[in-house]
């Protein structure tokens, strides 16, 4: 269901672009339309992504507490971790949106017939999302920071012509490495993000499921306690559906160098809608 979740509203935009002329308006605006709700959903991860990260480190502190008195030192330790994780999320939100504002100029560049403004404007984008991918390839989530490049330049299909022609040319070395630190930093966060509900678990179940049974009193609210064991206990089921679907975010590089050589089929299109929709029921009922 969700092995295609690799498409930003930009992504959509430019494959529309680039198949010219296969799809009516209708098709065109519904496609945009996706696109766009793909856009919040992203941001809605992202915001998932911080509540649990902030859920996991006040279960930490709780659990410390259980064992020793906590200073204030304890506490701002954790708090600025999870300052630097936000940021680093607010990063990844940045870089989607400057994605998604460089593949709308390329269909203004394939429409226009003076381009240069347009050309200016990638230009500006490209130095921005060039300046904020650099700081998510030094963050702490990424791993092998020396790995990401952009490999070998692709041969752009032959039906793209003019400026298109000339700015894929031009920088779709660069965009590849860009999506690929997309992807990598979005791969690493599924990972965190799954290493935190393990954490809020243990630690959840120890506080509010294990400790009320084994109390002498006998639990008062019984119907509640089921709930919450039962809420506790599909944790992990739950956060390796999100954490799938945000691997899956970064893997729309294939989509994008299939696109820019012609070999993206319509019922691949076809497929982006579906998984689009797939992927927001998904995060929504996640959250």
């Amino acid at each position: 269901m969700i092995k295609n979740l690799t498409k930003t509203v930009g992504l959509v935009i430019v494959i529309a672009t680039l198949a010219g002329g296969c799809r009516s308006t209708t098709e065109y605006k519904k496609l945009t339309e996706a696109g766009s709700k793909y856009t919040t959903a992203v941001n809605v991860l992202l915001l998932k992504a911080g509540d649990i990260r902030i859920n996991a480190t006040s279960e930490q502190l709780l659990k410390d507490d259980r064992i020793t008195n906590q200073t204030v030192a304890n506490y701002e330790k954790l708090s600025q971790l999870d300052e630097k994780r936000l940021d680093i999320l607010n990063d990844i939100r940045i870089h989607n949106q400057l994605l998604q504002s460089y593949f709308s100029k390329l269909q203004e560049l394939a429409n226009s017939d003076a381009p240069e403004q347009t050309k200016t404007a990638i230009d500006d984008i490209s130095n921005n999302l060039n300046a904020v991918g650099k700081k998510l390839q030094e963050s702490s989530l990424i791993a092998n920071k020396g790995l990401i490049k952009g490999g070998a330049s692709l041969i752009i299909d032959s039906k793209i012509h003019g400026a298109l022609r000339e700015e894929l040319e031009k920088r779709n070395q660069t965009i590849r490495q860009e999506l690929t630190i997309q992807k990598e930093v979005l791969n690493a966060l599924g990972e965190s993000m799954q290493q935190d509900v393990e954490l809020i678990k243990s630690a959840q179940e120890e506080r509010l499921v294990i400790r009320p049974l084994t109390q002498s009193e006998p639990i008062s609210k019984e119907d509640e306690w089921i709930q919450t064991r039962n809420r506790i206990l599909s944790m992990n089921k739950k956060i390796a559906e999100v954490k799938s679907a945000s691997t899956a975010l970064g893997e729309f590089q294939d989509i994008y160098e299939a696109s820019v050589q012609g070999k993206l089929s319509i019922a691949h299109l076809n497929n982006v809608l579906q998984d689009i929709d797939s992927f927001i029921a998904l995060v929504e009922n996640n959250k």
